[in-house]
């Protein structure tokens, strides 16, 4: 059947002769691979509307059960434009795409999803510093949306609220999303997340140390700024400023997170080629 629906282009690869293969996210179906024929020639129907990053209208010659449907047409609705004069934004947008390419399965419709992605690449293209906050907050916020939300508002055990509480520090637990304040923190065993990213894994992908103790320990300043990452809206934390080593600290809790509950969760080539 013919079928038209919104997408974002989150990869687009040399496919035979002139043509292509383009990994959608789209509004009624998830995520769809595609082959666009003739994509690559001089005069192609397609101009620029199969780059990464780009909004799209896109007619499909869909049939069930088919691993690569047939792209009849594809037209460009948006450009985030400022992304692609910008490192930062160029990395914390690719970045977003890889994710959702990564972690999603092929035709499961999440409107959600979809509709965050949209706001998360308009609030990164407009962002005029920090675009990284985006992509964290992204990250908490897709997070959610699979059911893996942090639960950072109170301590796991006691009930207390975390908002603007001292101390040297909590710690999380990474197979409940869950918070331990400082004073009920004491006894729980931890790992240094500072070592974890380089650790010897296990067979699952999850570093040893992390799926032995399953804890570790955040900063006070790290904390209060995933609770605002989380909260607040997306074209208003780039305005957040933190210090460089709770930035560190910060993606790497997000890394481990994120790797801890998706299997299919790898480092981000895109921030990688930004460092």
């Amino acid at each position: 059947m013919i079928t038209k629906t919104d997408a974002v282009v989150l990869k687009s690869m040399k496919f035979r002769g002139t043509s292509k293969i383009v990994t959608f996210y789209t509004r009624r179906y998830g995520k769809v691979k595609g082959v666009a024929k003739g994509a690559r020639e001089m005069k192609s129907k397609f101009g620029a509307s199969l780059e990464p990053m780009t909004l799209v209208s896109l007619v499909l010659y869909k049939k069930e059960q088919r691993e690569l449907q047939l792209i009849s047409q594809c037209d460009i609705l948006h450009q985030y434009k400022n992304v692609h004069s910008d490192m930062e934004k160029m990395s914390a947008a690719l970045s977003v795409v890889e994710l959702l390419n990564k972690l999603t399965h092929e035709e499961e419709e999440n409107s959600l999803l979809f509709a965050l992605v949209l706001e998360t690449l308009e609030a990164v293209d407009h962002a005029t510093r920090n675009a990284v906050n985006v992509l964290l907050a992204f990250e908490l916020r897709l997070c959610s949306l699979f059911g893996f939300a942090l639960s950072l508002d109170r301590c796991a055990a006691c009930g207390r609220a975390l908002e603007g509480l001292e101390g040297t520090g909590v710690v999380l637990q990474l197979s409940k999303g869950a918070v331990y304040c400082p004073l009920c923190s004491g006894t729980i065993p931890v790992f240094d997340p500072e070592r974890l990213l380089s650790a010897r894994r296990s067979p699952h992908g999850i570093p040893q140390a992390a799926e032995r103790a399953g804890n570790m320990r955040l900063s006070m300043p790290a904390l209060h700024i995933l609770r605002r990452l989380a909260s607040a809206r997306l074209e208003s934390v780039p305005t957040l400023e933190y210090h460089e080593g709770v930035g560190n600290e910060l993606q790497a809790t997000l890394r481990l997170y994120l790797r801890y509950h998706f299997e299919e969760f790898k480092p981000l080539r895109s921030l990688e080629m930004f460092h």
